[in-house]
């Protein structure tokens, strides 16, 4: 086995707890995950069970009262104006100097328009700082790091760079409206700043701080009290702000070729990596990185190799970007406007997979991915591969497994590269990597579901025996060896549900949540509470379920706690559910639903 690698890289950002405007008051839940296998015609079928319950478990009194103090958050059915809970603990507030300027940007040294940028930054940093909003940063670092991307989103407008400009043109076509939350008038402007753009960032980015602790409301007066300030800084630049033709440059203005592989890579690491668009891209590289690290049964040389290979998977594959779709996909959306480089538009990233190497000549290897025959002969540029590293290979009997990237008229190597021969045991390999990438038992453990339930998505159930007799005697699944029946630990049942991208899922918690007539357990007040935990907890179910949920109108009570009537809660989520499902579970309807 061989391993192929170069050096990797990625800067740092924190990410903190946020312990204030939290919406809703509701209790928190984190998910244990059992892995359990069910035998059925002679296949063993993998199954998640969820079995939700209190959690966010905290260690000390200190913040134990925190979590009892967030039954007195400012976002309450009686609040009637904006209270003011500003406390800023930060003990000096810190001037942005141009190297974190940098950080964003593509190059390593400032002229006099970043210098021009760098003071944005700072006079949008002295207005969140003294913001009724600041202590939701929770610490002053976050708070610089939001006053740069606003600076720097500033400056993608003035430069006419399209990255803003192509998010809200996909809002518009996937969700309606140029931004979810806000009432969007006449007089947005789509290639200009406009209010609306400003809230949704500062939303945005305390959302992203407070990931996996709470939601929070979009429309909180702190928010758009806020957002008018920053806005009425930048009103007053936009006619004189100079544009940042070194952005242009980087991006648009020199035509793309097809052998410029290299120079796109360059740009998309930047944009998935340090881009003010992409926030939460270096965070989850991290949490990767680390999660490596702490492996035991890694050592810190493979531990590298992987955490290198794991960096530039992401940076094609990755789904934490906004509208959860990926950096290439982005870089198309930008690129459309620019005919020299219609070849982002093109760009496709192949699933890590096993090819049986056929032939070879001096520019390519030809060769075809055994975990899917019928797709025919892959050709991979030379020019993207470490010979050195795979010179023992052999027609007909090397296998390469790799990342494969369409760019121009070839495939490129990417990432990681394992030459291997092929045997028995790649034979089994592939064999198990085919089921996954067909997702062959999920399919079928869904075609058993549907056919046992009479055609329904869901059943309840009031007991363990009503689990087993669905599971063991309407399917026909054996129950594997040392495996028991899930116990329902609670007295509201549990709901039985199965989707060809997930497979069979059963729900323990909140199931009294789900209005149907199937389920006895449905209470109005319960839902009211915590129904919108199934639309912004994404440890609570699926994404596909999630949605099946919401289009079968089971989750009517779900609303966000506002300043408003409870009435106005629940139109608010119903028509932002869309969004707000994709936007928690880094998901979308086009690519993981049908």
């Amino acid at each position: 086995m061989v391993l192929q690698f170069r050096h990797f890289f990625f800067h740092g950002i924190k990410e903190k707890k946020c312990y204030s405007l939290i919406i809703p008051p509701w209790r928190k839940y984190h998910s244990t995950t059992e892995e359990k296998s069910f035998h059925h015609s002679g296949m063993i079928f993998s199954t998640r069970w969820n079995d939700l319950i209190v959690a966010y478990k905290y260690t000390n009194r200190k913040e134990e009262k925190q979590e009892n103090s967030h039954k007195k958050h400012i976002f309450t059915l009686e609040m009637k104006h904006i209270k003011n809970t500003h406390q800023t603990h930060f003990r000096v507030m810190k001037k942005i100097y141009p190297k974190k300027w940098l950080e964003l940007h593509p190059y390593k040294q400032t002229n006099s328009v970043d210098q021009y940028y760098v003071g944005i930054a700072n006079e949008i940093h002295k207005r969140l700082y003294s913001s009724t909003i600041a202590d939701a940063f929770e610490e002053e670092e976050n708070i610089r790091y939001t006053s740069l991307c606003l600076a720097a989103w500033f400056e993608d407008v003035i430069s006419q760079t399209g990255i803003w400009q192509a998010f809200t043109a996909e809002c518009r076509k996937r969700y309606g409206t140029y931004l979810p939350f806000y009432p969007i008038k006449g007089d947005y402007f789509p290639d200009e700043i406009n209010l609306e753009d400003i809230r949704f960032l500062l939303w945005h980015h305390i959302q992203y701080l407070c990931r996996g602790i709470s939601a929070i409301n979009p429309e909180n007066p702190g928010i758009e009290q806020t957002a008018q300030e920053i806005y009425g800084l930048l009103a007053e630049e936009y006619e004189t702000a100079p544009e940042n033709e070194r952005m242009q440059e980087f991006l648009y203005h020199s035509a793309m070729g097809e052998e410029d592989f290299f120079r796109y890579r360059e740009i998309l690491d930047w944009f998935h990596y340090q881009c003010y668009f992409n926030i939460e891209n270096v965070a989850q590289c991290r949490d990767e990185a680390e999660r490596l690290l702490d492996d035991e049964k890694i050592t810190p040389e493979m531990a590298e190799t992987l955490i290198y290979a794991t960096r530039t998977s992401l940076t094609f594959k990755g789904r934490r970007n906004l509208l959860s779709l990926t950096s290439p996909e982005w870089l198309a959306l930008i690129g459309k406007a620019h005919p020299e480089h219609q070849l982002w538009g093109k760009v496709k990233a192949r699933e890590n997979s096993c090819y049986l190497l056929e032939k070879e000549d001096d520019e390519f290897l030809y060769v075809k991915d055994l975990c899917s025959e019928d797709e025919g002969e892959f050709k991979i540029t030379k020019k993207s591969l470490n010979l050195s590293a795979i010179r023992s290979r052999e027609a007909g009997k090397s296998t390469l497994i790799c990342e494969l990237i369409y760019f121009g008229n070839a495939w490129w190597q990417c990432g990681m590269l394992l030459e291997n021969k092929y045997d028995q045991k790649m034979a089994e390999y592939v064999d198990d990597l085919t089921k996954q990438k067909e997702k062959t038992n999920e399919k079928a453990t869904f075609h058993d579901f549907i056919k046992a339930s009479g055609g329904k998505s869901f059943v309840f159930c009031q007991s363990q025996e009503e689990i087993s007799d669905f599971l063991l005697n309407k399917m026909g699944y054996g129950l594997k060896e040392d495996l028991d029946i899930p116990r329902i630990h609670t007295e509201t049942g549990a709901m039985l549900m199965a989707n060809p991208h997930t497979g069979l899922h059963i729900q323990f918690k909140l199931c009294e949540c789900i209005k149907s007539p199937d389920n006895p357990n449905y209470n109005k007040e319960e839902a009211e509470k915590n129904a919108i935990m199934f639309i912004v907890n994404p440890d609570i179910i699926p994404y596909q379920l999630s949605c099946i949920l919401q289009d079968e109108g089971m989750l009517p009570d779900a609303y966000l706690n506002s300043l408003q009537r409870k009435e106005y809660g629940q139109e608010f989520i119903r028509k932002n559910a869309h969004f707000l499902t994709d936007y928690f579970h880094h998901r979308c309807r086009e690519k993981d639903f049908d």
